[in-house]
Parts: structure tokens; C-alpha cells; sequence
């Protein structure tokens, strides 16, 4: 899959937590974009928005993935491990990134819509049925969108990982020591193998 350079690629996700999988694909990106901005997105279902998704049928898709067991922790603190991590592991171009938390997109796009750049094009990789769901939403949005190849990149879920931390498996190969040290710090880590 050949891809164009692009000014600014936009990339959200739970991130629940960071892992390495999550960062080769911020490298991912930098290879393609000038400026990136990941977007930290809330633990929310569009049940509890008072305004109506533009893009009901994504909405309705991502609403099962917000569910309280998928998602341990806090915004806040999801947004600090993103930055930390990413300016960890890609030090060099940590200036080139820009991480956002806030709402999801498609519970308050009007909003997204002033605070992105204007030159922005979603990065959605190229991965299973919920990618393309995603694709299809900021296409109907009106939306440029990218999809980058992501089968080079380490195969690695949020699942996953907590899973491996619920067992006491080891964590480094799939989470940065920076993101074992804020899980470490909030207490999340109690008993987890390092």
C-alpha cells in the first residue's frame, strides 16, 4: 500500500492501556505526516449523550466497546501514560505529536470538527471490521481518511494486556516502562509481573 506525505494525521483510541503495539503505530504515522494528533477518547456510550451521534450506526458499534470492564482507567490518566510513553519512544519527533483527551469524536464532532486542523486526515489502519467502521464514520463525515497497513506492526490488543495483567504474566514485552511506571504509580500494577 503506497501512501502520499500528509500534513496532519488525526488518530483516536481508548488506549486502555498504551501499549507497543499502539506506539509502532504513532511511528507509523510520523513516516506519513508532518504533524500528528492522537486523541484520547472518554469511557462513554452515545446512551448518555444529550446530543445526537451525526453517525449513529458507528456510534452504536463503538458503544460495546466502551463497556466498564474494557475500559480500567480514568481518562486523565490514560492521556498522561500516551504522552509519556510517546515522548519516550519516539524522542526525536515526540514535538511532531499532540495528545488530545476528550469526548468521543462521534459524540461531540462539532466540536472536533473546530479544534482539529483544517488540513487533517484520519489514519485509520487497515485491521478488521471495527477499522473499517471507523473509516466508513469519518467518511460519511465528510472527512479525508488514510488507511495504512499495519501487518509489519506488532499484533498486540488492549485486551491483551489486561488480561496478562489480571494472570501476573509478565508486562514488558507488550507495555513501555514508561507506561509500567504510571500504571505502577496510579496503583494499578499491584502484583503485576514487571
Amino acid at each position: 500500500m503506497t501512501h502520499d506525505r500528509y500534513p496532519h494525521l488525526v488518530w483516536e483510541g481508548r488506549f486502555q492501556p498504551v501499549h507497543r503495539g499502539h506506539l509502532a503505530y504513532v511511528g507509523e504515522l510520523l513516516r506519513h505526516a508532518d504533524q500528528v494528533t492522537v486523541v484520547v477518547v472518554a469511557n462513554e456510550t452515545s446512551t448518555h449523550s444529550a446530543v445526537p451521534s451525526p453517525v449513529p450506526q458507528f456510534s452504536a458499534i463503538v458503544d460495546g466497546h466502551h463497556a466498564a470492564e474494557r475500559n480500567p482507567w480514568p481518562l486523565w490518566l490514560r492521556q498522561r501514560m500516551v504522552q509519556s510513553a510517546v515522548r519516550a519512544a519516539h524522542p526525536g519527533r515526540a514535538a511532531d505529536v499532540t495528545v488530545l483527551g476528550g469526548h468521543r469524536l462521534d459524540l461531540d464532532w462539532p466540536l472536533y470538527r473546530q479544534l482539529l486542523p483544517a488540513d487533517r486526515v484520519f489514519a485509520v489502519p487497515a485491521r478488521d471490521d471495527f477499522e473499517d467502521a471507523k473509516a466508513r464514520a469519518w467518511t460519511a463525515l465528510g472527512e479525508r481518511v488514510v488507511r495504512l497497513d499495519v501487518g509489519h506492526l506488532p499484533r498486540i490488543s488492549g485486551t491483551q494486556v489486561r488480561e496478562l495483567m489480571a494472570s501476573g504474566d509478565a508486562l514488558d514485552e507488550v507495555l513501555h516502562p514508561v507506561t509500567l511506571a504510571a500504571l505502577r504509580e496510579s496503583g494499578c500494577l499491584a502484583g503485576a509481573v514487571a
